[in-house]
This record gives structure tokens, sequence and C-alpha cells, in this order.
């Protein structure tokens, strides 16, 4: 299914290769004056040139190094109580294979990457900032990955160590090659009110923070339950989307299990004949398989090696409901069959053609903020202050300020009726999407419904408006008037 704000995919691209031109060009000509500014336009270039970079957040055990090796179809996060573990994690490809251990102190040690995650950090974990691991993986060019111990968990420690990576490092300019630029946010549930507070802290917009339900199929009684999990799954993740109220930009649900097996290796022909032969099982005699001592009492031959390895791998939903793939066509027809339910694949879709955008529009508003806080307060302000001029007279820009009013507009006044106005105004590649209507309207129909929303955006200056939201409301008349002259 298309989500609503899903548009032109050559736009999009386009938009996002020319906004890293065009800031990169800012960036050096801020550098060119030299001095400190040389500094700050290279942390700045750094960061405008990098992949676009998705934090993945959320609470102790929520799943976040699955999520990340499914996403880079390798087992390259270390899973479980590994020191490494509780260490926040920066994966972009790059070869050779290595990881670069950042220390609170600022020493960068480096460490070669065999077959397989990192397993030792070379130092005490309380001294240590954050590992920036480089490997060669094409799934890392379009989008870089950061992996974080987790949030409001009972590990006071790991949530200090995911807030001084995401929230201090974010206002420091000398780590912006560092900054994540949206957010993943793994629950079993609506945010709750500690982490609400916490993704408020992260300086995202609704358009960069996407909301995944972990173990998706674990949902309503499970696997053995009357109603398939994942179903059930999908309608809690609409209830929530809709109980958010657009705070975020999608609630996707995920077995990040069954993705992660899926993707890197782990399903073989072995795997896959030993689920084939639970194949003829009904329910019940299925869920003694799982739960008495000995499977073989239900399956000669079966051992409790062979169930547990199922387990381990495909877990109870994928027990339940792989078999058909796997008696049908062994491994190649599982893995397929794992892939397509996990979710992975949406999660993906919405992250590289969508998220990245945003999060490259994120990235430009943070370059303006930056050069706003230097015209003011740097020493050669007037240098600084010739830069801010010409990048703002680039007409690309004008998408970068109508997503800042986004940010502004939702961060004082979250319920805004401006908002559905600014989201659809950021996506628009043509006059017809600006006004909702579809690419192949008639012209003279686009020109009515122009005239109808400028009609209504300037009696809205009557009303009490926040200043973000009449900051907003000009560019929005800026824009549709744009448009209305586009269209001659």
């Amino acid at each position: 299914m298309t989500h609503p704000d899903q548009d032109n995919t050559a736009f999009k691209s386009g938009i996002v290769a020319h906004l890293t031109t065009l800031l990169s060009q800012g960036c050096d000509a801020l550098g060119s004056a030299g001095g400190d500014l040389t500094d700050i336009a290279e942390q700045l270039r750094d960061m405008v040139n990098r992949p676009p970079r998705v934090a993945v957040v959320g609470r102790l055990k929520a799943g976040k190094s699955t999520l990340v090796n499914a996403l880079t179809q390798h087992h390259i996060a270390a899973t479980g109580s590994l020191e490494c573990t509780m260490a926040v994690s920066l994966y972009s490809d790059g070869a050779p294979a290595r990881a670069e251990v950042h220390g609170l102190d600022g020493e960068v040690s480096r460490v070669p990457l065999r077959d397989g995650p990192l397993t030792d950090l070379g130092r005490p974990l309380d001294e240590v900032s954050h590992v920036h691991q480089f490997l060669p993986n094409a799934q890392l060019r379009p989008l870089g990955l950061i992996d974080t111990p987790g949030t409001a968990t009972l590990t006071v420690e790991n949530e200090q160590r995911t807030r001084r990576m995401l929230i201090d490092g974010a206002s420091d300019t000398r780590r912006a090659s560092e900054w994540a630029d949206s957010v993943v946010f793994l629950s079993d549930s609506a945010p709750r009110e500690d982490e609400r507070a916490f993704l408020s802290e992260l300086g995202m917009t609704p358009l960069t923070l996407v909301s995944v339900l972990s173990r998706a199929d674990s949902f309503g009684e499970g696997a053995f339950g009357e109603r398939d999990p994942l179903d059930f799954a999908r309608e809690h993740s609409g209830r929530i989307e809709k109980e958010l109220g657009g705070a975020v930009y999608r609630v996707i649900p995920l077995s990040g299990l069954l993705a992660e097996s899926a993707f890197t290796g782990r399903v073989t022909n072995d795997l896959a004949r030993e689920l084939a032969s639970l194949a003829p099982l009904n329910r019940e005699q299925l869920l003694d398989v799982v739960e008495l001592d000995d499977p073989g009492r239900i399956v000669p031959g079966f051992t409790a090696e062979q169930r547990n390895r199922l387990l381990d791998t495909v877990g109870e939903y994928g027990v339940m409901a792989g078999r058909a793939a796997a008696a049908s066509g062994g491994a190649v027809a599982l893995a397929g069959w794992m892939r397509e339910v996990s979710g992975v694949d949406t999660l993906t879709r919405v992250l590289v053609e969508d998220v990245r955008y945003y999060a490259v529009l994120q990235r430009a508003v943070r370059v303006l903020d930056e050069l706003a806080e230097l015209s003011t307060s740097h020493p050669n302000r007037e240098h600084v202050r010739w830069v801010q001029s010409v990048t703002l007279a680039q007409p690309a820009i004008n998408l970068v300020m109508l997503y800042r009013s986004y940010r502004d507009t939702f961060s004082s006044t979250p319920d805004s009726r401006l908002l559905p106005l600014l989201r659809r105004a950021i996506n628009a590649a043509s006059a017809a999407a600006s006004v909702g209507l579809p690419r192949d309207a008639a012209t003279p129909e686009i020109r009515a419904r122009l005239d109808q929303e400028l009609g209504e955006l300037q009696q809205m200056a009557m009303l009490p408006l926040s200043a973000a939201e009449d900051e907003a409301r000009e560019r929005l008349i800026q824009e549709m008037q744009r448009w209305y002259r586009e269209l001659g």
C-alpha cells in the first residue's frame, strides 16, 4: 500500500542531490575565511556529504541490534549481554572493515574487524564515548545506522551513553559528522511518557521519526492463538498511529528475528527440512513439540536440540506459520516468506525513499541554524552573513525553510491546522500536488484550489497564531503564489 505522503521518487532524489551539493558549496565558502571557521566548516561538510544516519533507539532488550542486522543484511551488531552492546555504535559503509573506538578523553583506537560483530572494545566501557564501525556493505550506502544501548532503562549508564551521543553531541558543532538525522524508535506499544520526553529532546520532527512495534510475531495471544499475531500487530499499529496524531511518520509492525534470520544466512537447507517435518502436525501437536522436554514423543526422531534451533532462528510464529513454506520450497521459500511477513521491506522502503529525504531537509536546517548562530556570535560575522545570504537566495532553500517552519510549528503548536499543509508542501513535486490534487488535474481546477487555499491562509492573519505559525503561514502563501506563477 502506498502511503499518502509518498511522492515522486525522482523528485525527492533530485532534491537530495541538489541540496547536498548546495550545502557543500556553502561549507566551502564558510571555511575559506580561515581561522576556526575552517574547522567548523569541515565538520559541517562531513555531515553534509555522508549518507543520512538513522539512530535506532528504544528500551533495553527492545531488539535494536537485531534490527540493525536485519537492515544491513549481515550479522554486524552484537546481541545479548556482551559489553559491546552497551556502547553506542555507528555503522558506515567503508573498507577495510575496522572499528574506531572513540574514548571520552578524545583518543581513538583502531580495532580490525574479523568475521562477525565486534566483541572487544580494547578499553573499559566507562572510558568509551562511542564506536564507529566501517564495513563494506551496500545497505549502508544510502543510510548509516546508529545502534544505541537503550533509553529509560534500569541501567542509568546505558541511557547516559545514548544521551551523550544523540542529544549532547547534536549541540556540538565539532561533532556534526556524528549527528543523527532521523530516528527509529522500537517499542511494544505507544511511547511511554519518559520515552516521549526523551524523543522530544532529540530535536526530530514527526517526518524524521518512525515508530516500530518490535516482536510483532508475539502480539495478541501469540503464535498459537486463534488470530494471527501479525494481523493483530498491524491493527494495533494503526490504532497507535491514530493515537499519536501525527507525532510520528509511520508506525510499522516488525518481527526482527524473522528479518534478521532471513537475511543473515541462518536459514539453511537442514533447518528448512527440520521445519518441514512439522508440517503435518495440528495445532495441539505442534504446541506439544514446543513445550515437551522430548519432542520425539510427537515426531519420532525429532530432538530437543532441533526444536531449540528452530525456535532460536524463526521463533514460535515461524514454527507455526512457516511450516508450509519450508515444506513446499525448502530454504529459499522459507527465507522469502520470513522476509515478506517480517515487515522489514516496508521499513526499509520508508527509510530509504521517504525518511532519507526528510533527513536531508533536517540536515540543511541544522546548517542554516549554525550559520544563523555564527552570524551573530562569530568575530568574522560579516563573512558568515555573506555565506548565509548567498545560501538563502538559492531556490532549493525554499523547501528547507518550509521544513524549518514545520519543525518550529510542531514544537510550539503540535495541533496546528497548518501542519498538514506544510507537510503537503514539503512533498509537492507539482502545482497539483501542492493543493492535494492528482497530477493530471486540469489547470483551471488547480488554479481554483490555489485561490481557495490562498484565501484561507490570508484570512488566518486575523486569528491568534503563535510566532512559528505566523511565519509558516507566510511561507505557505509564498509557496502557493510560486506555484500559481508557474501555471502561467
